[in-house]
């Protein structure tokens, strides 16, 4: 069997985006900065396609050396690895939602609410639930490869894309037709986003397929390079007119993303560095820094005194930010060093 190919560009990048998710939320939630600092982190929201795209590409790059029978065996234990994950980190925040009920009290509602979320969306409100819309986004993608054709796959992915990005950006405009309005209600009462693994996942999945089928090779470098400059500021434009006309209250879904995604990693993979520990160590911290920062932003917070959270938001903007930065990356750095020692801790990255 070939060895897969490691990519050192990419292991940095997922680090850099996963500090961006970091503190884009630190932003939003606990600084409130505003002007080019707020501008700045919301270079966050190139953040989870990323992954989507660099999860779909490193898949299918391992899962297109393998034979049929291999390749069922990998899609099953990738999915178990996936599942644990999701299952280990969605006990530890529920620990939080647990301590919340019981010290606000259990209503029949809150466990409805919550079960309901569990099946639709996510356990836990933020980050997680990016693990169960990157397996049924791998899920659909791989069904799709190998029960449709080349040019229907095509059909059905671009449909997805629009509707979700129409639905998920540009939500005040599509609204404006009564029928859509309602149709949208009901599937937000449902839903609850259209941000999740058929919408968001599986578009960005297939950006990770097509790369991994050489589909950028012939672009030079230079030249995916620019490209990636060029959409990159484009989706800045679309997202500061989607947020300056309020033609919706989310700008992460914005048409040029994906030409920004694909030449952004199209880019990255034609990029030669050596492969060194610390490039391994940012893969393995990206993970732990992206589904951990909501302990510390969020969980935590949720059961301390209420002074505490008071006292943190009068801090100046630069002393919160290290505050989180410094607690995110301590646990996803201790959590690592004790994964060598402690294997079960390796289910969390």
């Amino acid at each position: 069997m070939l060895e897969r190919k490691i990519y050192p560009s990419l292991d940095i990048m997922k680090f850099i985006m996963a500090m961006l998710i970091l503190t884009q939320h630190t932003c939003n939630e606990w600084a409130h900065s505003t002007g080019l600092i707020h501008a700045f982190f919301g270079l966050g929201n190139f953040a989870v396609p990323f992954f989507f795209t660099c999860s779909g590409f490193l898949f299918f790059s391992k899962l297109n050396m393998l034979n049929w029978k291999e390749q069922k065996n990998y899609y099953k234990q990738w999915s178990m690895r996936i599942g644990k994950m999701y299952l280990i980190w969605s006990i530890i925040y529920f620990c939080f939602v647990l301590t919340m009920w019981i010290s606000n009290g259990f209503t029949l509602e809150k466990i409805i609410n919550y079960l309901h979320r569990v099946f639709v969306f996510s356990t836990y409100y933020s980050t997680i639930w990016f693990l169960p819309a990157l397996w049924v986004g791998v899920s659909i993608c791989y069904w799709l490869k190998q029960h449709v054709s080349k040019r229907a796959i095509w059909v059905i992915i671009i449909t997805l894309f629009v509707i979700g990005t129409l639905f998920g950006s540009y939500t005040n405009v599509i609204t404006r037709i009564p029928t859509i309005a309602s149709f949208n209600e009901w599937y937000m009462e449902i839903f609850i986003t259209w941000r999740n693994g058929l919408f968001n996942g599986v578009p960005y999945v297939f950006i990770g397929i097509l790369l991994s089928e050489d589909f950028g090779t012939k672009i030079p470098k230079n030249v995916s390079a620019l490209a990636t400059v060029i959409f990159c500021s484009l989706f800045i434009l679309e997202a500061f007119c989607i947020s300056h006309y309020k033609l919706s209250s989310a700008t992460d879904m914005g048409f040029f993303m994906c030409f920004a995604i694909f030449f952004m990693i199209n880019t990255l993979i034609k990029i030669d560095i050596t492969q060194k520990p610390i490039w391994r160590h940012c893969r393995n911290l990206s993970m732990l820094i992206f589904l951990g920062q909501r302990l510390f932003l969020s969980a935590i917070p949720s059961i301390l005194p209420i002074c505490v959270k008071d006292t943190i938001i009068t801090w100046s903007q630069p002393y919160i930010y290290i505050l989180f930065i410094t607690l995110t990356l301590g646990f996803s750095f201790i959590v690592e060093q004790l994964s060598s020692k402690y294997r079960f801790l390796k289910n969390l990255w």
